[in-house]
């Protein structure tokens, strides 16, 4: 094929294209169809008024914001519910984490009506006792649901703190038994938690460091009950009991000895505790696993056993 005619067959290919693209706009414009590129700025133009996720998450919070305003709570209340969301890392004043719980909850509890009127019509053409049962029951389920909600919100903030206070008291055996050895050299509080604060879970060490920071700029003994009243464990009380002795300058190597064996029975039980809460999931893993081992045997087994009759029968 010469080159006169591959020039002579893309040309006619070019003017088919021009052609087809001329009758398609013809095409548009005379059956008033919008082209795509209208239609891509419609669409972007329309999706500005529709809700979108960010919207929502939005009106949630002034709606929020609005109810906190509003909420009451006594002094007492506030003060300490601002102390456990603080112990749950939670950054949230208290009348905005409530009122954020009960907006939810009623944001729940209101797709009761929608709900009722739906299920309503569904049931419309159905005919008995059951179709008279089916809405209130649903309605009445989305307002449990609006209410677990609630309770959930609460439930999240002592779940935070008791796993905080768990991982705190596991990491005390390590820390008296740290503070016995020490005080054999050294009776100087904040060098003693200055030295060992980094070689804890990442709960007690940010405990630690606010505790030193307060030391710094503050009366030790009240740096050190205020330690204490932030975790509320009462292990922990023990051990700031001694640590508030050694600043006063009171000879504690016996208590810190009787600590120490105390709090690693306290250790070897809370291990114990752990091994029985592993889930039932795993015996039935290990029956799984020795019948593998049983199966692997017994192939093996029975494939030496064919091949020995093979060759005494062959």
């Amino acid at each position: 094929m010469s080159i006169y005619n591959i020039l002579l067959t893309a040309m006619i290919f070019a003017v088919c294209a021009f052609l087809c693209g001329g009758v398609y706009c013809f095409l548009l414009i005379l059956l008033k169809i919008p082209s795509s590129k209208t239609t891509r700025a419609i669409r972007s133009v329309g999706s500005r008024g529709r809700p979108t996720p960010v919207g929502y998450v939005q009106t949630y919070n002034n709606i929020s914001l609005f109810v906190s305003k509003l909420l009451p709570m006594s002094e007492y209340k506030r003060q300490t519910m601002a102390a456990n969301l603080k112990i749950a890392h939670i950054s949230l004043p208290p009348e905005l984490y409530e009122a954020r719980a009960l907006v939810k909850a009623a944001g729940y509890a209101l797709l009761a009506l929608p709900m009722y009127g739906m299920a309503a019509l569904v049931t419309m053409s159905m005919s008995g006792e059951l179709a008279r049962i089916i809405p209130p029951v649903l309605a009445v389920m989305m307002v449990i649901v609006g209410i677990l909600q609630y309770t959930n919100s609460r439930e999240k903030i002592s779940e935070a703190i008791k796993q905080k206070r768990e991982q705190i008291d596991m990491d005390l055996p390590r820390f008296v038994y740290a503070i016995s050895q020490e005080i054999q050299m050294d009776h100087n509080v904040l060098a003693i938690l200055e030295k060992h604060k980094n070689n804890f879970s990442e709960y007690f060490r940010e405990e630690l460091e606010i505790t030193i920071a307060d030391m710094r700029s503050s009366n030790w003994e009240a740096a050190l009950t205020r330690f204490e009243g932030r975790i509320g464990s009462t292990h922990l009380s023990e051990v700031t009991r001694g640590l508030i002795e050694m600043v006063r300058g009171s000879d504690t190597h016996i208590y810190w000895e009787n600590l120490t064996i105390r709090f690693s029975e306290y250790q070897k039980q809370q291990l114990r505790n752990i091994a029985l809460k592993i889930p039932p999931k795993i015996n039935r893993m290990s029956m799984i696993l020795l019948f593998v081992m049983l199966l692997l045997y017994v192939v093996v087994l029975g494939t030496t056993m064919f091949d020995s009759f093979g060759v005494l029968f062959g």
